[in-house]
């Protein structure tokens, strides 16, 4: 038997005892599902895009660039106003999910599109008691016409590559057990459920 027969024969044999091999599915391309979610609706992007690179007003003013946010965290994007009852309604489970995960893992930013601005979101924020979320406004409206926000509240799920996986329409508790597997499974944010 030749040497190249024998080695040939050697590699097949090696393949026939290899032990099965378990391949996962890489954490960054998790599928993300349509769902319900109680008071809104998550819709998946099939194919998803960058994130809008206009800039945000935040904390008294500073300009910020969305695009720049993310890499290495996820971005939870949020539109809303003060005078919108939905809006307000989740922010208070926004702010305490917001308080029980890093800021180096998930960044949520709630882009206020009142007329008013900045000042308004402030008397918001005191008057609810909401204090792990920054003070941000999307003050001309070139994020929301970016990603087509309609009615209000509206969120982005931004993965940690910067690419909108998807958007929740309407407002949800943001401490329920099927957001939280939704940021797990579209973002691999994972938030125990017991705060």
């Amino acid at each position: 038997m030749s040497v190249k027969t024998r080695l040939i024969i050697s590699v097949l044999l090696g393949i026939l005892v290899l032990p099965s091999i378990t391949v996962s599915a890489d954490k960054s391309s998790r599928v993300c599902e349509n769902m319900s979610l109680g008071g809104g609706y998550f819709r998946a992007y099939g194919n998803p895009k960058p994130v809008s690179n206009q800039a945000f007003t935040i904390n008294g003013g500073k300009k910020r660039y969305l695009n720049e946010l993310s890499d290495p965290r996820a971005l939870l994007v949020n539109f809303w106003t003060t005078w919108c009852r939905p809006c307000r309604e989740e922010m208070p489970s926004m702010d305490r999910l917001q308080g029980r995960v890093s800021y180096d893992d998930l960044m949520i930013i709630p882009l206020v599109r009142d007329g008013k601005g900045l000042s308004e979101a402030i008397r918001f924020y005191k008057t609810f008691n909401i204090k792990n979320l920054p003070v941000a406004a999307d003050r001309f409206g070139k994020i929301s016409r970016d990603h087509h926000i309609g009615a209000l509240p509206q969120t982005l799920l931004v993965d940690k590559k910067g690419l909108v996986k998807g958007i929740i329409v309407g407002g949800v508790d943001w401490e329920s057990k099927k957001v939280l597997d939704l940021l797990n499974s579209c973002l691999n944010i994972d938030v125990n459920e017991e705060a």
